[in-house]
């Protein structure tokens, strides 16, 4: 097999000259930090999540801690959360001295199993303080039933939903749902700002709380205090919060993106559209579910699962690095991660386990051709059909 020359990682970010434009205004300006387009970004992403706040936060992983801790969540509180995520949805948890209850997923979606969820609400009652569903790939969790879970035991629901910023359930946006949102814009995501996250809420004291916490525990932040029009410099801390504001040279990434949205939502179909017909007769693959019958648009990272147990899916990442292909796992069952696994020894989710040895990401981007994709194809039949990844070899 010829083997391609530059190496094809799992995602590169998709800048225009449309993003150039915006970054430079906003170095022209002369305010860089948290100002006017960090106002505008908020005002956009709340528009189009069709809810009345959006915060502006320096990472998901922020936007997910300080939605907690306004929320309440502390030592001897239980949190729900999947166990197939990012390690920052049971990590701020911890964070905030609280216990993450780990869940199984469904092996389909790769979503949280709401069976599990009424289980731990049965097992600990009013101790659990918050459910956090995550929002895999892009695809929505069954937020209908997660709904009636939440409204029925009176728990409050913070959506993960760092995969999910163009994603819909129903004929809402993913944004709106719950007591909050979190979501990111790290390099890969849909859309980016180098690294950065937002809050949605409708709730209006929430809002304010997390601006509060995210910014030095001030009531103020850069804009509203050194501004012309706002200028307050005399201003204190009401609670001891944190430094997790995003800049204004990072919201101008965001407005150009967020522009763009329509032009990269499309992209992204179509890609895992041509993904899911090239790989449609490998029977040893099984393709990732992108559509259910409510939820739509999960098309941020394209998850494979290997059902041949006789290929060691580590190998045959190792394998497809060799032909110059980037891969990664979406995700490693946090459950089974070296602190969790010590701490919580007695956890035991077997979808999850299953998906361990079988999940694999293949890559995907806007920046990438329909090319691009078959070349991944092309490799993995090349790999499969040589045995080059079997963990055994008949002679």
């Amino acid at each position: 097999m010829n083997v391609r020359k530059d190496f094809l990682s799992l995602a590169i970010p998709d800048i225009s000259e449309a993003e150039k434009n915006e970054v430079i205004d906003a170095l022209n300006s002369g305010w860089i930090s948290t100002g006017p387009k960090v106002k505008e970004f908020e005002r956009l992403f709340a528009e189009y999540h069709g809810v009345k706040h959006a915060v502006a936060v320096s990472s998901c992983t922020a936007a997910l801690f300080i939605a907690a801790k306004v929320m309440g969540i502390g030592k001897g509180d239980y949190v729900i959360i999947p166990t197939v995520t990012w390690q920052s949805t049971a990590n701020i948890v911890e964070q905030l001295d609280a216990t993450p209850l780990f869940c199984d997923v469904y092996r389909d979606t790769l979503n949280i199993n709401t069976g599990d969820i009424e289980e731990y609400i049965k097992k600990y009652g009013k101790k659990v303080k918050a459910i956090i569903p995550v929002h895999h790939s892009g695809l929505p969790a069954d937020i209908d039933r997660i709904t009636e879970i939440s409204e029925s035991h009176n728990i409050p629901v913070i959506y993960d939903a760092a995969h999910a910023v163009f994603s819909s359930y129903g004929n809402k946006m993913a944004g709106g749902f719950g007591k909050m949102s979190a979501f990111s814009f790290y390099a890969t995501k849909n859309l980016t700002t180098g690294d950065g996250g937002m809050i949605t809420t409708d709730d209006d004291e929430l809002s304010e709380q997390c601006r509060t916490w995210s910014y030095h525990g001030l009531p103020k932040d850069s804009w509203k205090r050194y501004s012309a029009e706002n200028a307050s410099p005399h201003v204190q801390s009401i609670v001891p919060g944190y430094k997790f504001n995003l800049t204004d040279i990072q919201a101008a990434l965001g407005i150009a993106q967020f522009r763009r949205r329509e032009d990269l939502l499309s992209k992204r179909n179509y890609l895992v559209e041509y993904y899911n017909e090239i790989l449609k007769d490998f029977d040893w693959i099984e393709r990732p579910v992108f559509k259910t019958g409510k939820g739509r648009w999960g098309n941020h990272v394209y998850v494979i699962k290997i059902l041949d147990e006789d290929i060691d899916r580590d190998k045959l990442m190792k394998e497809l690095r060799t032909l110059n292909i980037g891969t990664n796992l979406h995700f490693y069952p946090v459950h089974r991660n070296v602190f969790y696994e010590k701490k919580y020894p007695d956890v035991t989710l077997p979808v999850a386990e299953w998906l361990k040895d079988r999940i694999l990401t293949l890559p995907l981007c806007t920046k990438y051709s329909e090319n691009d994709l078959k070349y991944v194809a092309d490799s993995l039949k090349y790999i499969y059909e040589n045995k080059f990844s079997h963990k055994s070899i008949l002679i």
